[in-house]
């Protein structure tokens, strides 16, 4: 018998820690179906990728120059979007050529491939903003051609409900049943703040944010309290390097750690300060306290499955939000009956999605 041949696609291979830990919560869930097939696509041809094979030994890598050939999905029986924000357009406009280009590529790589009998699926999915409604009637044209499909947010699924996506379903990021957390016991005395920042190139004046953490990074060490710099991938040179300077720091690195030895960072901190949303998953799951900086409506949204009122700053706040946000910590409590109903939309979800894959 032929094997079922699946390829997950998304940001896969660029060392982005939340992109490898939906990664590997994805390989976990489907590397047991009998009689599979497993691809990824990565479409950067400068990426070293080989730190994937760590998860899936027997995975099929596809190295793509920037783009899906035409009718390339024709490979697959099942074509399995693993999360993340893959559908968003931060364009104020199109031209009409780009457009029909764009249509007539999508009709290519989605319809065609459908009609012949390859399968579309996904799960938390992120979907947004769109600046242009012409991208918005692009991404329906490729959305429309799934047969299951699960967002990460509201905000993600009013999107597609308001364009008539069927087969839709609100669950969550993958992360969020995420089951190979550390054991409690495994707790130092170290506590220190967690700093997770990221540069935000689609809204210049939010880079203050970056600005005032480091100014409240100086605050709470001439205060005796110990911060650490954490980042889930590379990010701006000359950033990292005023950074590397002053302050204690990791950057994830999948080739040198794994994803349980980077979540401890997060289980051995006092708090986090983030404008990342893994990191806020990661510390919520490990019951460690944390404040978001709201970059993008899904730090809001994360936040909200942790906490009935959760902390959150606005990315242009100056420093004494920041420290009162502190302070507030202390009586913060984990909403932890939420957290359990969202893990079990979650799984439910997710055996939908694996019965879509054994078909």
């Amino acid at each position: 018998m032929k094997p079922n041949k699946i390829l997950l696609t998304g940001y896969i291979g660029y060392k982005n820690f939340g992109d490898d830990l939906l990664f590997e919560i994805a390989i976990e869930r489907i590397k047991d179906l009998p009689n599979i097939e497993v691809s990824a696509v990565v479409t950067d041809p400068s990426i070293n990728f080989d730190y994937l094979y760590k998860y899936y030994p027997n995975l099929k890598i596809i190295r793509l120059n920037r783009s899906i050939p035409k009718l390339f999905y024709l490979k697959f029986n099942k074509v399995y979007y693993i999360g993340g924000g893959v559908f968003f357009d931060y364009n104020q406009k199109i031209s009409s050529l780009k457009f029909l280009k764009k249509y007539l590529s999508n009709f290519l790589n989605f319809k065609i491939p459908k009609l012949l009998g390859t399968e579309f699926g996904g799960i938390g999915i992120g979907v947004g903003p769109y600046f242009h409604k012409q991208t918005l009637a692009l991404h329906r044209q490729v959305l429309s051609s799934f047969e299951i499909l699960g967002v990460r947010d509201k905000k993600s699924y009013d999107f597609l409900k308001g364009i008539k996506i069927k087969n839709l379903y609100l669950s969550n990021d993958l992360s969020v049943g995420y089951e190979k957390l550390p054991d409690n016991d495994i707790i130092t005395s170290l506590k220190e703040v967690i700093i997770c920042p990221r540069s935000y190139s689609h809204k210049p004046e939010f880079e203050k944010h970056i600005i005032t953490l480091l100014d409240f990074a100086k605050f709470l060490e001439e205060n005796n309290i110990k911060t650490h710099w954490v980042f889930l991938q590379e990010d701006d040179e000359n950033l990292m390097n005023k950074i590397k300077q002053n302050f204690r720091t990791t950057i994830w690195n999948p080739d040198l750690m794994s994803i349980l030895s980077f979540v401890k960072l997060f289980q051995n901190a006092e708090a986090v300060f983030s404008s990342r949303m893994h990191s806020l998953f990661i510390a919520g799951l490990v019951n460690t306290s944390f404040v978001a900086i709201e970059l993008h409506p899904k730090l809001k949204y994360a936040s909200e499955l942790f906490y009935e009122n959760p902390i959150i700053l606005n990315p242009l706040d100056d420093l004494d939000k920041y420290k009162v946000a502190y302070t507030k910590l202390k009586n913060i409590v984990f909403n932890k009956s939420k957290l359990k109903k969202e893990e079990e939309c979650l799984e439910v979800l997710n055996s939908k999605i694996l019965g879509w894959l054994k078909k």
